[in-house]
């Protein structure tokens, strides 16, 4: 049973990886629990090597500090030694970090189904608020594998927008223009909401720096 499960699991890995049009004809009959379980699946693999980068990588850049460190004329033996203490820290920082991930992906992509399908309705979408979660699980694939590797994950993340935009058109029965709408546009606004909050801080803090007396300046 497990050896079948892993089996269908790597099949629509690559289904959507290579023939993402005839995957999602393939999971349409799929219930919402089985797109969660397949899902799932794809957090555990992305948050176990997330995790796994995350600590190599601060290794090794706490021992690069470590050795810059001990180059330093008479404190550097003593500094570079207390700060290789902090490494257990660091390690179970990331790691910590890495399981806040996890279960951010696993329980909010509900909440990012749910705020989609606002904009399938709103390009007159018929299918129900299930089917919009379920394509923005299956869409998630190529961001979960690729996005653990730095650089290389941005690919993942614009191949999974192109499969939302697949999935609105196959599972949602909107038209392809309409689909990279309701795709786009909640980039579009959250991209507007991030200017506006820094012109907002910025604007907050130019004018108490006008408050401050020129002595102080």
């Amino acid at each position: 049973m497990h050896s079948r499960m892993l089996d269908a699991f790597v099949t629509t890995v690559k289904g959507f990886l290579m023939s993402p049009a005839e995957a999602f004809k393939q999971v349409g009959a799929k219930s919402l629990g089985a797109a969660y379980q397949y899902y799932a699946m794809l957090v555990i693999i992305f948050s176990i090597l997330f995790g796994a980068v995350m600590m190599i990588m601060g290794a090794m850049m706490l021992n690069s500090h470590v050795q810059q460190i001990a180059m330093l004329p008479l404190v550097g033996s003593v500094l570079s030694t207390n700060l290789a203490k902090f490494g257990t820290f660091i390690a179970t920082t990331q790691l910590f970090v890495a399981y806040v991930v996890f279960l951010a992906l696993l329980f909010g992509i509900f909440f990012v189904g749910f705020f989609l399908h606002l904009f399938v309705l709103l390009m007159d979408g018929k299918k129900g608020v299930r089917e919009t979660i379920k394509t923005t699980m299956f869409a998630a694939t190529p961001v979960l594998l690729l996005g653990w590797i730095p650089y290389v994950g941005v690919i993942g993340g614009i191949w999974s927008f192109v499969l939302l935009i697949l999935g609105f058109r196959d599972n949602n029965g909107l038209t392809l223009e309409k689909s990279v709408i309701a795709a786009l546009l909640p980039i579009v606004l959250w991209w507007i909401l991030m200017v506006l909050g820094l012109v907002v801080v910025s604007s907050f803090f130019g004018a108490l720096q006008s408050l401050v007396p020129a002595i102080f300046k």
